[in-house]
């Protein structure tokens, strides 16, 4: 295991990664990328939870979304009416959070489309994603000491990741050792 990638504490820019034994079907074999983590609470999006629809099926008038077809992703239970927007256009979105490496969420919607029209490879600059994930103060917390989650930093080249369906199994095996095992154990012991 890489000393860079190895589980550390919660914060903006970290990976939360679903231990297999939560059930919670809007969390279950997730990673989320964490954005904000603070004493009122925390605010992230799951990445790895395709969506049955794409942007073209949101019928949306807003400019940044019209003649799309990228793929929807769920990003949690939260708001599943709004789109948050993961992107690598870096700070020279105003509005926008950074969160890790250059990847930033949201921002001026107009900055956004003027720069996916002015390049070619759209789908690997942006992620649009359907609501978040929010935990009320101390409730992240809580589930951490429960052992609900294992927390690890965060990488771009992971945040857009090509195989994101993959993408649970593939994060726990780069911990190594003792997370690595967890990649292969079903979530029901039944199941085996």
């Amino acid at each position: 295991m890489s000393p860079a990638f190895a589980p550390c504490d919660p914060g903006p820019g970290t990976f939360l990664v679903s231990a297999p034994r939560l059930m919670d079907p809007n969390f279950m074999h997730s990673v989320v990328l964490l954005c904000d983590h603070n004493s009122d609470g925390s605010y992230g999006v799951v990445l790895n939870h395709l969506a049955s629809l794409t942007v073209a099926n949101l019928e949306a008038k807003v400019e940044l979304l019209e003649g799309r077809d990228d793929p929807l992703w769920v990003g949690g239970p939260v708001q599943q009416d709004t789109v948050q927007v993961l992107h690598r256009l870096g700070s020279s979105v105003p509005g926008s959070l950074h969160v890790v490496d250059d990847v930033h969420l949201g921002g001026d919607p107009t900055v956004i489309h003027a720069a996916l029209t002015r390049r070619k490879e759209g789908r690997e600059l942006v992620r649009f994603v359907l609501g978040y994930s929010g935990w009320g103060s101390g409730q992240l917390d809580e589930e951490l000491r429960e052992g609900a989650w294992v927390v690890c930093p965060a990488t771009e080249d992971l945040v857009f990741d090509a195989e994101p369906t993959t993408l649970w199994r593939r994060v726990l095996r780069r911990l190594g050792g003792a997370y690595a095992q967890l990649a292969d154990v079903p979530p029901d012991p039944s199941w085996n």
